[in-house]
């Protein structure tokens, strides 16, 4: 599986059978390099504009909307080597009282499974993590403001238990004004953490031993 970070929480996911995975598309109004991949799957984790937008995404993918009426739902589909479905969970640390809900998810990508978090905002209780599952690479907000922040990063982190951590939602130079913060002080927690190209490949036996986090280049 290769794994390209396009920015923000935007990731390209290519399977073994070459089916490409959108996650997250932002628009033109967020400053990273625009969005503009071919691709057969995109997924949404909700519809805010730094999570939901087609303008860029080229060929005609199937879209893949976390929630319906501002409803988590769950759902899942199969493409080739690649099934996806949701776990419903909130925005916010108040049900989604104050930022709507958010979808997780969950991914088999040539039997790799990965987990988009999307724009969570609290702590994942008992019932959540088991619906999720076994996850072997998680993308996980650690910003704050908007999302969780570094500490409730780490404690979804550790529930889940990932071999590779791959920090998303996080301040960069292409947005230094956005209220949110760097990923310094969640990667502090980690005994490993690797620095690695925009583009990586990962495969079931490149997986690390013991859980570390990477950190990609930027587009």
């Amino acid at each position: 599986m290769r794994i390209k970070w396009l920015g923000h929480a935007s990731f390209l996911l290519v399977s073994p059978g070459g089916v490409r995975v959108i996650c997250d598309p932002f628009d033109k109004s967020v400053p990273y390099p625009p969005v503009s991949e071919e691709c057969d799957v995109v997924t949404m984790s909700h519809e805010h504009f730094d999570h939901n937008d087609l303008a860029g995404v080229k060929g005609s993918p199937k879209v893949l909307r976390g929630l319906k009426d501002n409803q988590a739902q769950r759902l899942t589909e199969t493409v080739s080597d690649v099934t996806l479905r949701t776990v419903p969970t909130y925005h916010d640390g108040a049900g989604g009282s104050k930022r709507g809900q958010n979808a997780v998810f969950v991914m088999d990508v040539g039997g790799l499974k990965v987990v988009h978090l999307g724009d969570l905002g609290h702590e994942l209780d008992q019932e959540a993590v088991s619906e999720i599952g076994p996850c072997d690479v998680l993308l996980v907000p650690v910003g704050g403001y908007y999302t969780i922040g570094p500490d409730k990063a780490l404690k979804v982190t550790q529930a889940l238990k990932p071999r590779l951590v791959i920090p998303m939602h996080y301040k960069t130079g292409y947005i230094p004004d956005w209220p949110i913060g760097g990923p310094e002080s969640f990667l502090s927690a980690f005994k490993t953490v690797k620095n690695v190209p925009n583009s990586v490949d990962v495969t079931a036996t490149s997986l690390p031993d013991e859980m570390e986090a990477w950190v990609f280049a930027s587009p």
